[in-house]
């Protein structure tokens, strides 16, 4: 895992990172001020620290919503529902743990790599059949914010679909 390397997540989400062991795995954060959101997701086998360095970040933990600013950080403790993003009107940097790291930097990888391939949405997010082989690939690393028992058939038929469209470039389930 080497440290330094960034990913892009979406059009404006970039992490690079900074620390990479077993049991942490740390990256600094970008989020550009844009309209949309990123999904409601859970990490089942993960906590998550973040702390602002610049601009001002929106949390929604478990239905709860609070804006950070610089100086502030938020945990969002394991299987708990989540999402952020930018709500100022500059970019928003911070610092972001993930304990312990598993295959989050695979994760991230993954992501990118299909975003490079060409397999986002006009706000550079995954499509539904490019992000479900990665989605069942790293099922303990992140999860869509629905029950399981809807999730879980919905990505074995998506991921399916993939390896149909995309052949051996689909990630494997």
């Amino acid at each position: 895992m080497p440290v330094g390397d960034t990913y892009l997540l979406h059009d404006g989400e970039r992490v690079t990172v900074r620390v990479a062991e077993p049991g942490l795995l740390e990256v600094e954060a970008e989020w550009a001020p844009l309209p949309h959101k990123p999904p409601v997701h859970r990490h089942p086998a993960q906590d998550e620290r973040f702390e602002v360095l610049e601009g001002e970040l929106t949390v929604q933990v478990d239905g709860r919503r609070q804006v950070l600013r610089a100086g502030d950080a938020v945990d969002v403790p394991r299987d708990a529902l989540h999402k952020m993003w930018n709500s100022g009107d500059v970019p928003c940097r911070a610092s972001w743990q993930v304990r312990p790291a598993l295959r989050t930097e695979g994760f991230y990888r993954a992501v990118h790599e299909a975003r490079e391939a060409g397999r986002g949405d006009e706000h550079g997010m995954l499509t539904p059949l490019s992000a479900a082989p990665i989605l069942r690939e790293f099922d303990k690393e992140f999860a869509i914010g629905v029950p399981a028992p809807v999730a879980r058939p919905a990505l074995a038929v998506l991921a399916a679909a993939a390896r149909l469209r995309y052949g051996a470039d689909a990630r494997p389930a």
